[in-house]
């Protein structure tokens, strides 16, 4: 690697950590709401649930926005100076994300006929985290251990403070739930960065955090969460079957076993009673009406329609989508919903820990999960950095179907 890259890749690490310590204040007069007790008026007053009100300036809500504008233009930068690096985005893994951000703008255009920009420019925003991919792909030489100490200092904030609302109680009054969703006012958003730090426990073998990170998830009573956990660790001891041919029909029953048992007895597991079986039942619900009416939702209904933005907003045609693929289709139609599909799916073969992979793909079913602040941002960062580790060395433009992508140097 160059001095200059090297640079520029220390630059992008200082950015990274800037936006890991400032994603508590994402969150933070909303946080402040609920412990006080407000939240729930104020949400009242706004007309919407209590979980959803945007009482955070927008000052502090645009840090994430700037962060994302700082990484592309360096991203520029470091394709200006290296035209030859840029080339990974013509490989394979980048073909269904280029041409899902094709027709995302292309959808953008169209629906400025026929909709207000603001709610058009919200819909891009929701999802212009996914250009962190191709940030992290060309950055992939940045070390994940610069950034560790910092996610494990926010990983203690919050859960200190998820302990300390679980023994105050204070999340009852806003999701009818006793649930504890620390700095992150949606429950699932705390699921998610406690599976991610739990992630980071165990590539740098922290069996403390690994700990703390399951207890973190269990304050937060993300059933989406627990579900991943269950399987992760059913999928990552698969090799302690012996003989190994019995691992597929064992994980099999296993698999299916453990699935009636935790739908048939989901309040009891997560601890959130009627309240889990009814999030899961809202979910189907909304996914057989958008499938009810899939002829009118061919191309979407316009950019911005479902975001939760829209919907806070107050516009009157916005819809709560509650699924990262119904928020695409309802938003710009089926070939996009295909394209990410194939993108999410595909990257099981690039992460190394598949706990990410079941992240990206358990809770982009369940919530839209460009929403889930800073999880994504960081999971879409580390994925394209094993993307990159994986491709680096072998430009395009000069491999053949036969070659086979040269790792990078460690």
């Amino acid at each position: 690697m160059t001095d200059k890259a090297s640079q520029l890749t220390r630059v992008f690490t200082f950015l990274l950590i800037c936006f890991i310590v400032t994603s508590p204040l994402n969150n933070s007069y909303e946080i402040a709401g609920m412990m006080n007790g407000t939240l729930a008026a104020s949400a009242s007053t706004l007309g919407v649930p209590a979980w959803t009100a945007s009482l955070t300036p927008i000052y502090i809500k645009v840090l994430k926005d700037i962060f994302i504008l700082l990484s592309v233009l360096l991203l520029a930068v470091g394709c200006i100076k290296s035209p030859k690096s840029g080339r990974i985005f013509l490989t394979g893994p980048f073909i269904p994300v280029n041409l899902f951000l094709i027709v995302l703008t292309l959808s953008a255009l169209y629906s400025l006929t026929f909709l207000p920009a603001e709610i058009v420019l919200i819909g891009v925003r929701a999802y212009w985290s996914i250009i962190l991919v191709y940030v992290g792909a060309f950055y992939c030489r940045f070390k994940e251990g610069d950034i560790y100490p910092f996610v494990v200092g926010v990983f203690s904030l919050q859960i200190l403070l998820q302990a300390i609302q679980f023994v105050t109680d204070v999340g009852f009054n806003v999701y009818f739930d006793h649930r504890s969703p620390g700095l992150f006012i949606i429950p699932s958003t705390a699921g998610a960065f406690a599976l991610l730090v739990h992630y980071f426990s165990i590539k740098f073998n922290s069996s403390a955090l690994r700990i703390g990170s399951a207890i973190s998830l269990w304050l937060s009573n993300s059933t989406t969460g627990l579900l991943i956990l269950i399987v992760y660790y059913i999928y990552a001891y698969r090799n302690r079957v012996k003989p190994k041919i019995l691992f597929y029909p064992i994980y099999l029953v296993a698999v299916v076993a453990a699935g009636y048992l935790l739908i048939s007895n989901l309040g009891e597991v997560t601890g959130r009673g009627e309240g889990a079986s009814f999030s899961a039942l809202t979910r189907l619900g909304l996914i057989y009406v958008a499938f009810s009416h899939w002829q009118n939702l061919m191309f979407g209904q316009g950019m911005g329609i479902a975001t939760s933005q829209a919907f806070i907003s107050g516009y009157s045609n916005a819809v709560i989508a509650d699924n990262t693929y119904l928020g695409i289709l309802y938003n710009t139609g089926l070939v996009p919903v295909l394209l990410i599909l194939v993108f999410v799916v595909g990257s099981f073969r690039y992460f190394e820990n598949k706990l990410l992979y079941l992240v990206l793909l358990g809770y982009s079913m369940t919530t839209v999960i460009f929403e889930i602040n800073p999880v994504v941002q960081i999971t879409l960062i580390l994925l394209g950095a094993h993307i990159g580790r994986k491709y680096a060395g072998t430009p395009a433009a000069l491999r053949t179907r036969r070659s086979n992508p040269i790792p990078a140097p460690s």
